[in-house]
């Protein structure tokens, strides 16, 4: 009694079975591929095909998120048996498709990379998708920077991460989280025994973030890479912070932006619709990272607030900044 394909001998009617298996449907033809070691090469091409198949639904699905992109895309991910990796950067995602995204990764088994990178992700989809993370043990990076999801948002994922014990790496920069949304996730730290990467760089936190953020290291082993540039914490911020990882081998600090990172905040700041407070007191990015800052500033008609005290900015840098915003309406600007 035949039982599995994989009982059968003749080839050239497993080739008739694989093909029409892998147009069908990817989890038969990844099931007929595992099905038995001996006949594998035979559903190679068939299964290659349906995955480059399923990658342009995803890229259809993409292409038009929001509304019926949102709910193709929830139908993909749930049926997904193959795909690690999904990234719907800039895909203008909203609250709407972010929950439907959140929806399908709780019963995804699968996907371990997910980057939602500039997209318009407010609060409640960031709480959506950390309602999602308490119920997935698969997803180990997750990237929602340059979103606009708030202190409520930060306050979200941190409670996701109290209950989670699988992500490792999770970039929130350029999110407005502020003081309250660092201490929100600082508290999540003090639990948190797997996250190992913290990006939440150009945030507006203040002192008081940076002192929570610094009580929260000194408690957790784990972490051993965290970017806090772009930030306001002042010397009692930072020097709490590099306290707490004093001595820790291996430990990445990065928590002045210099010259190198104001170039790298310039390339955001191009293409961002979201962000319109940015506060960087103390990074030390001298004349040419204005320099930069400005360049990124003349197509940026978003920004309405800027602050760059204590900089290291002199007439030059100063000078380039002034022109790149002159004739801005209500353009808030603090050297």
């Amino acid at each position: 009694m035949l039982t599995r394909i994989g009982d059968l001998d003749d080839e050239v009617l497993l080739e008739m079975i694989a093909k029409p298996l892998a147009e069908s449907d990817i989890a038969s033809a990844v099931a007929f591929k595992r099905c038995s070691r001996r006949f594998k090469n035979l559903a190679t091409k068939p299964v290659a095909d349906a995955v480059k198949r399923t990658n342009e639904n995803w890229r259809a699905a993409a292409a038009s998120i929001g509304g019926p992109g949102a709910a193709k895309i929830r139908g993909e991910l749930g049926r997904n048996e193959v795909l690690k990796t999904l990234d719907l950067s800039g895909k203008k995602i909203d609250d709407e498709g972010a929950a439907a995204i959140a929806g399908a990764l709780r019963g995804n088994a699968v996907l371990k990379t997910l980057n939602l990178r500039y997209n318009k992700i407010g609060s409640e989809g960031a709480a959506a998708i950390g309602e999602a993370l308490r119920g997935n043990g698969v997803l180990k990076t997750l990237n929602l920077s340059l979103n606009y999801i708030g202190v409520e948002g930060a306050k979200a994922i941190g409670a996701a991460l109290r209950g989670n014990g699988v992500l490792i790496e999770l970039r929130l920069d350029l999110n407005q989280i502020g003081d309250e949304g660092a201490k929100a996730l600082a508290s999540a730290l003090r639990v948190n025994a797997v996250l190992t990467t913290l990006d939440i760089s150009a945030n507006e936190i203040g002192p008081e973030g940076g002192k929570a953020i610094a009580e929260a290291l000194r408690g957790n082993g784990v972490l051993n890479n965290i970017d806090l540039r772009f930030n306001a914490l002042g010397d009692e911020g930072k020097g709490a912070i590099r306290d707490a990882v004093s001595g820790r081998e291996g430990f990445k600090l990065q928590i002045s932006c210099y010259i190198e990172g104001a170039a790298a905040l310039a390339s955001a700041l191009r293409v961002n619709e979201v962000l319109t407070t940015l506060k960087l007191v103390d990074n030390n990015i001298g004349d040419e990272g204005a320099v930069a800052l400005a360049s990124a500033l003349r197509v940026n008609g978003v920004l309405t607030i800027l602050n760059l005290r204590d900089n290291d900015l002199g007439d030059e840098g100063e000078g380039v900044i002034r022109d790149a915003v002159s004739g801005r309406v209500g353009f808030e600007l603090e050297m």
